[in-house]
């Protein structure tokens, strides 16, 4: 009677388990996705996707939101700093209309601090695009709204900051971060033009776009980075300056000719008169090129050991006219700055060329001889 009894609760609990795993494996059965498991796990990951760019995209408008505020404050105690004794400054106004989207108000604001504070030696800016209808819902056509927006906004903010040029230095000193995520951002905003023209979108407002480089050029100019540039803030602009080159190299649409212009015309912008990204701009191009070489070389070598044609990367080989283009007119300047070792392996890697790619190998041993005479 005993052993009956302890063995009655084991049979309980083998019975209760096997209960539980049979429920368990039709509660399995039940809840399967209709199209299967590789289906299911698909549209979950695309949906995580959807979240988390869900998410980006709100914090990266929170940041706006806090980079605007904290320009206006910038620019507000810029103002106060340099107000004259006869009462208010001329740009006083920037300060109200900066947060709200009356663009006429802020261009008149600006036009007057322009004319007051540099008596006419810097132009005024540009226009900042007409509000949309309902700027609350913005649907496809009115995304490109707000990229000119975000664009514009910067633009002035930087033309109103240099503009004040008797605290520009001091606001620097005080407030670098804000002037610096604003280059930052405004270099972001038009390398995203380029992006979409690099997927065979027209580029539009060529004039804006170039506007838009020459005013960061003009805040990294000797005259207004006189505090040094962040590291932080450095490396993204050199992660944007590397993207640039590279869709300079790798763009194969039908509006290429005209894209590839306007995106020499910024990228020269920004290595001409700008002490911060001249040399990292030369550096980049040069081992553009020494890379590009080195492809061919090994297309070259490859060919021979297997009698086949070159493997080239045409559309690179092409587009190298505008990074040589870019090298010469940089070359111009007598203080590039540039590592010589790069340009031993630019002349060195040169020769090797001259058989198949005769007119390339010309054009890195001029690139390599021009800077070698700047430096002697």
């Amino acid at each position: 009677m005993e052993e009956k009894s302890a063995s009655c609760p084991e049979g309980a609990v083998s019975w209760y388990i096997r209960t539980s795993r049979l429920a368990v494996a039709l509660a399995i059965i039940k809840l399967r996705p209709p199209g299967g498991a590789r289906q299911f796990t698909e549209s979950l990951a695309e949906r995580l996707k959807r979240q988390n760019e869900s998410w980006k995209s709100k914090a990266e408008g929170l940041h706006e939101d806090l980079l605007h505020l904290r320009q206006e404050l910038l620019l507000t105690r810029t103002l106060l700093n340099t107000r004259s004794s006869a009462g208010q400054a001329p740009g006083h106004e920037i300060a109200k209309v900066l947060s709200q989207d009356d663009t006429r108000a802020v261009n008149s604001a600006c036009d007057a601090v322009n004319t007051s504070q540099t008596q006419g030696d810097s132009a005024p800016g540009p226009c900042l695009p007409p509000t949309p209808p309902n700027s609350q819902k913005f649907t496809l056509k009115d995304k490109q709204w707000c990229q000119d927006h975000r664009l514009m906004k910067h633009v002035q903010f930087l033309q109103c900051l240099s503009g004040l040029r008797s605290g520009f230095e001091e606001s620097l000193c005080q407030d670098g971060d804000v002037v610096w995520d604003s280059v930052v951002q405004l270099l972001d905003c038009a390398v995203e033009d380029f992006r979409q023209a690099h997927t065979g979108q027209p580029l539009r407002h060529h004039e804006q776009l170039h506007n838009a480089i020459q005013v960061v050029a003009q805040t990294l100019s000797p005259g207004g980075a006189r505090q040094g540039f962040p590291v932080q803030h450095f490396s993204k602009v050199e992660d944007l300056l590397k993207e640039m080159i590279n869709l300079l190299l790798t763009n194969q649409q039908l509006n290429a000719f005209s894209v590839q212009g306007s995106l020499s015309e910024c990228l020269l912008a920004l290595g001409g008169n700008c002490c911060i990204t001249r040399t990292p701009l030369i550096q980049l191009l040069m081992s553009q090129i020494i890379q590009l070489a080195q492809q061919l070389w090994d297309a070259c070598e490859k060919s021979s050991q297997e009698h086949e044609h070159h493997q080239v990367d045409w559309v690179c080989y092409q587009n190298s006219f505008y990074v040589f283009w870019l090298l010469e007119r940089l070359a111009q300047d007598s203080n590039n700055g540039v590592n010589q070792e790069l340009v031993v392996q630019l002349e060195t890697k040169a020769f090797p060329l001259a058989d198949e790619f005769s007119l390339f190998s010309l054009y890195m041993w001029r690139i390599g001889g021009l800077f070698r005479a700047g430096n002697s």
